[in-house]
């Protein structure tokens, strides 16, 4: 079995350097173990993480890290899993064929190429896709409401896990870049060392990428920070993977000489993957299903060091699993928003603006034919997507609005400008915009989307400033308002049939149409016709109200 010891002795042999290294250097610089051949025999050793849906695979192994029947061994293709969180330590044992397999997020395994891809033999092929992240987020001090409000910034990430890409695309969207902060690298993720929640609590940081769990205890759970009981005073969640649903991906890869060797049987394994998840997603569903309590208690007891088994339930929640649908959109379907090129070109900007990659890196994959991995499945559209009550939505965004916390509440905003009185949007003028607004609503799958039109003041202005009588300018307003309301639809209107010519999913209910008229305009009055034309816009903004519960629906 691959130990946590073996792997520590490799990795030590490779030279003093891998323990001294700075924290934050490239994996080139930190593991530099030879590389070994990988190709003969079935190799049973396969890493997991600290990871709801890594549970799919003990699962399939007979719920035990050490086979114990299960789709696995009725198959004859056993396991011997071992949870590895250290990313480095992985990479040892994969370089050196103790396991032929890589298990991480993409933007991990994407860290791994100066590394894996120098060598054809150890070059990765990624198969299989866990599941997406709704376990994650970035706490920000007191102060620090939107992801501009980054800028300037000192970031705790820990440096070759999960959170690097995620940053990247949270910055990005949020109009800040790699260059307008600062990173503090440090080397664990969670527990007791040199941590991102540790790295906010001691001021090293102003924010910080962490898991739900730890975000929850740095806020006070979930609000607030109070600064009691390990909390930091004024902290919140800024921002979590339970709204950029679609960000961080799960992955497993394997050697080149290994996947050559043996790419029947991988593929077989790949079947018995899909199997146990929609078998273990339908029994975590149901408490009173046994296999729940046995699968909650392992994962409990095995990935998170002997917690309570609630703690293994909670773990599973934290993970949107893939399945076989999930899998053949991802990698197979050229019109699925978030597949797995679109992924990998946003990953390597990422990692190169965060200094991690000096190229992009060129991952392969599988290219399974997906109509051959379908035997023992019961239910091939069964996708996990975001679900949500279109009326409760509308509620909570009015509530924003009313308590005067849109704002706040607000992390992105996107905004289409139009012609005076218009209510059309031909695709010809604005497809780019419409590309954007795609882009977003399918990276943010989780989050409220509210498409909120405006109007310009000026001819209300004119009119009071004429003297009108209080009827007229109530119907200047109440005429306005409805021309915003009829804009917003307009466009969502639009932007649904641009995703439909486009055969690309576009959820309609996460979209929520305000109309505000006139009560809300960027210049007011406007003292040029640029302006007054910037008055006249439908603004989309990215929410965090997915807590919700009537409101949003993660896993549906």
């Amino acid at each position: 079995m691959m130990k946590r010891t073996t792997i520590a002795a490799a990795a030590f042999a490779v030279s003093a350097q891998a323990t001294l290294a700075q924290v934050g250097a490239p994996l080139a610089e930190v593991v530099t173990e030879p590389v070994r051949e990988c190709a003969a025999g079935w190799n049973e050793e396969m890493p997991l993480i600290a990871w709801g849906a890594d549970g799919v695979v003990a699962y399939a192994n007979g719920g035990a890290l050490e086979n114990d029947g299960g789709l696995l061994g009725a198959a004859g293709l056993p396991l011997s899993l071992t949870v590895e969180d250290s990313f480095e330590e992985q990479l040892a044992a994969y370089l050196s064929c103790e396991t032929p397999y890589l298990r991480g997020t993409l933007g991990m395994l994407a860290s791994a190429a100066p590394v894996t891809e120098f060598d054809p033999r150890t070059e990765q092929i990624v198969f299989f896709k866990h599941s997406f992240s709704a376990g994650d987020g970035i706490v920000a001090g007191e102060g620090i409401e939107r992801i501009a409000d980054l800028a300037g910034k000192r970031i705790a990430v820990q440096a070759n896990g999960p959170h690097v890409d995620f940053l990247g695309r949270i910055l990005a969207d949020g109009g800040v870049s790699f260059d307008d902060v600062e990173l503090v690298w440090v080397e664990d993720l969670t527990g007791d060392g040199d941590t991102p929640a540790a790295a906010l609590a001691d001021g090293r940081a102003d924010a910080a990428a962490v898991i739900l769990p730890d975000a929850r205890f740095l806020t006070s759970g979930g609000a607030v920070g109070t600064g009691a009981e390990g909390s930091v005073r004024g902290s919140t969640i800024l921002i979590s993977t339970q709204e950029a649903a679609s960000v961080i991906g799960d992955y497993i890869a394997v050697r080149a000489d290994y996947f050559d060797a043996h790419r029947d049987d991988i593929e077989r394994m790949v079947n018995i993957f899909f199997q146990a998840e929609e078998q273990m997603r339908d029994f975590m569903a149901n408490p009173s299903d046994p296999r729940q309590t046995e699968m909650a208690t392992l994962m409990a007891s095995e990935f998170l060091g002997g917690l309570p088994m609630e703690e293994g339930v909670f773990l599973w929640q934290d993970a949107i699993t893939d399945g076989w649908s999930g899998n053949a959109n991802h990698f197979a379907d050229p019109s699925e928003a978030r597949r797995f090129d679109v992924l990998l070109e946003e990953v390597n900007v990422a990692l190169r603006g965060a200094g991690r990659l000096d190229a992009p890196a060129n991952l392969s994959t599988a290219e399974w034919d997906y109509s051959a991995l379908t035997a023992g499945l019961t239910n091939l559209d069964d996708r996990q997507i975001a679900a949500f009550n279109p009326e409760a939505a509308a509620a909570a965004v009015q509530r924003l609005r009313r308590t005067g916390q849109l704002d706040a509440n607000t992390k992105i905003d996107f905004e289409v400008y139009f012609e005076p009185d218009s209510t059309s949007f031909p695709i010809a003028l604005y497809a780019q915009d419409f590309e954007e607004i795609l882009r977003l609503a399918s990276t943010y799958s989780g989050a409220i989307i509210t498409v909120e039109g405006h109007s310009d003041p000026l001819h209300f202005l004119r009119r009071e400033q004429d003297g009108a009588d209080n009827a007229e300018l109530r119907a200047i307003r109440t005429s306005t308002q409805n021309l915003s309301m009829d804009r917003a639809i307009a466009v969502v209107d639009a932007l649904a049939g641009y995703a439909s010519d486009l055969d690309t999913r576009m959820n309609r209910d996460q979209f929520t149409v305000d109309g505000v008229g006139i009560s809300n305009p960027q210049h007011n009055p406007p003292a040029t016709e640029a302006e007054w034309r910037e008055n006249m816009r439908v603004v989309f903004r990215v929410l965090t109200v997915q807590a919700e519960a009537t409101t949003f629906s993660p896993l549906q």
